[in-house]
């Protein structure tokens, strides 16, 4: 466990500088466990550095997993929610676009209701319940992350 380098820290933001959030206004500490990401609060952070100073048992996970780190930052579904409120790049679809982009698929233009600018985007439904990530092309919406993929035991990116 520790916290995340320069490199890292830019690899994220990287990313979040696409859905035009600032990784400054995340609320806590971004911590590595392995290639895992976390975001953990400060006081559950000092807590388990001292559990792992006494036992030099490190955790398995921390606070909320917000993606990998590797050559790039992969984000997980978990990041979704928490960046969706202060983001405005959103992808909303309908009904029809919520089945195919929670089963994995690709959402086509006449599913989507809001959100038609190329780009990174924060896929919701109608009633603003978030979905996952999605890439917008200017004719589909490609699926990043979704919900579905910790049900069909998939990870990250096609």
């Amino acid at each position: 466990m520790r916290r995340i380098t320069k490199r890292e820290r830019n690899l994220i933001q990287k990313y979040l500088g696409k859905v035009k959030v600032d990784i400054e206004g995340l609320d806590g500490v971004l911590v590595c466990i392995g290639k895992k990401v976390f975001l953990v609060d400060e006081d559950v952070l000092r807590t388990a550095e001292e559990i792992e100073k006494k036992s030099g048992v490190a955790p398995y996970a921390l606070g909320v997993e917000i993606g990998t780190v590797s050559k790039g930052f992969e984000p997980s579904i978990e990041l979704a929610d928490i960046i969706s409120g202060c983001t405005d790049e959103k992808a909303v679809v309908t009904e029809e676009g919520e089945k195919l982009f929670s089963y994995g698929r690709d959402v086509f233009l006449q599913n989507i209701v809001e959100g038609k600018t190329k780009g990174e985007k924060v896929v919701v439904n109608e009633k603003r319940e978030v979905l996952g990530f999605g890439f917008f092309d200017g004719e589909m919406l490609k699926n990043v992350v979704d919900k579905g993929f910790y049900l069909r035991g998939k990870k990250g990116r096609r």
